[in-house]
């Protein structure tokens, strides 16, 4: 599998969920990921799900300074 960031090699890892609770963390469940071993890119099946959604994107923070006062 190729990196879609810098073409790199990516690499199957077993990868844990965390869960903060009053400043504790907890496993909440693992999964396999791919990272990439040049620049550290981590693709999973939830991450690609969440790039195929349609729909208003959202803004940056840039994006959101140079908006006009008003404007929507």
């Amino acid at each position: 599998m190729e990196c879609t960031r810098c073409h790199g090699f990516m690499m199957k890892e077993l990868v844990y969920d965390l869960l903060e609770n009053d400043g504790q963390f907890y496993v909440s469940g693992r999964h396999w990921a791919y990272r990439c071993v040049a620049c550290g890119k981590v693709s999973d099946w939830v991450i690609e799900q969440n790039r195929q959604v349609v729909g208003k994107a959202v803004p940056t923070d840039e994006q959101t300074r140079n908006a006009e006062p008003g404007a929507a």
